[in-house]
This record gives C-alpha cells, sequence and structure tokens, in this order.
C-alpha cells in the first residue's frame, strides 16, 4: 500500500502541459464534482436527491450515508486517476509488462469498486428500500461511466479510435432494442 501511495505522489508530482492539465481536471473533479456538473448540469448530490425522492425525513440519514459513501469511494477514484495518468503520460512507452501490469491494476480497481458498492448497497437497502436502493447504483453507475468516458477521451489511444469512428459513425444505422 505504501508503495502505492508513494507511487501515486510521484505520479502526481510529474507534469507536462496538455496531460497535466487533463489530470489536474480530472482530480479536481474528483474532489469537488465540477465534471459532474459539466456534464449533467447540476451536482451528482441533487441529482440523486432528486431521482430518488429523498424525503426531509430520509435526507439527513441518506445524507451521512452518501458523504460516507463518497469518503470511501475517493481512494479508489484517486487510484483511477493515477493509473489513467500513468497510461496517459508514458503511452508512447509502455511495453507489454508494464501494460499488463497497469492493465491488472485497472481490473483490480473495478473489483475494488465493486465490493465497495456491494457494502454500500447494503445500507442503502436497509435505509431506502430495494427499489430506491438499486436506483441509486444504476444512477451512481451512470454518473460514473460518463465521468469515465470523459476522462477516457483525453487518452491518446482513444483519441486515435474515436478519429477513426467519425467515418463510421457518419455512414452507420442506430442501433436499436427489441
Amino acid at each position: 500500500m505504501r508503495a502505492l501511495f508513494s507511487l501515486m505522489m510521484m505520479l502526481l508530482s510529474i507534469t507536462s502541459s496538455v496531460k497535466a492539465q487533463i489530470i489536474t481536471i480530472a482530480t479536481e473533479t474528483a474532489v469537488d464534482e465540477d465534471l459532474v456538473m459539466t456534464i449533467f448540469g447540476k451536482t451528482k448530490q441533487v441529482l440523486l436527491s432528486d431521482y430518488l425522492k429523498i424525503s426531509p425525513v430520509e435526507e439527513p440519514a441518506f445524507q451521512t450515508a452518501l458523504v460516507e459513501y463518497e469518503n470511501d469511494k475517493s481512494p479508489w477514484l484517486t487510484e483511477r486517476v493515477a493509473l489513467l495518468k500513468m497510461y496517459n503520460e508514458e503511452f508512447s512507452s509502455l511495453d507489454n509488462a508494464k501494460l499488463n501490469t497497469l492493465t491488472k491494476q485497472l481490473i483490480n480497481n473495478d473489483l475494488e469498486f465493486g465490493r465497495l458498492q456491494m457494502r454500500y448497497f447494503r445500507k442503502m437497502n436497509k435505509l431506502l428500500g430495494a427499489t430506491r436502493a438499486a436506483k441509486f447504483f444504476q444512477l451512481d453507475n451512470y454518473i460514473e461511466q460518463s465521468t469515465r468516458v470523459y476522462i477516457q477521451k483525453q487518452l491518446p489511444f482513444i483519441k486515435e479510435l474515436e478519429s477513426d469512428k467519425q467515418g463510421y459513425v457518419q455512414h452507420s444505422k442506430p442501433l436499436t432494442m427489441r
């Protein structure tokens, strides 16, 4: 854990012009939700309260649980941003061993996040009931995925993929769900 912390601190101290701006945006938004506001036009707290229809009686307990969840989620998010930063800064020089290690770390990070969500699902289930607890995590996952996409679009490989996709998207038919 100390090695990971040292690695994260070292990565945070390394800056470069454009890449540093991308990660600075991601790191700051993890703390103050600017990214959520940018994407959705509302804070995460407002989105959740509106969507879950939290009553004034439930509000204090919900806010306490939400703050605990976000605090417990913070180290996971910090690690994820550090891993993405490492990928972004070292993209052109990543060899097989580094890519293997980085990919395993990202997958483990996702697994840890899943365990965190399972722990808090139990708490939210007691607090809000099964339906609203499921909605809570559905919205939380949607917000999380939206912010991931926003950040990942800044990565070199994804930028290349997105530029290649432009011609295909213009000529493809929309996907329909049955």
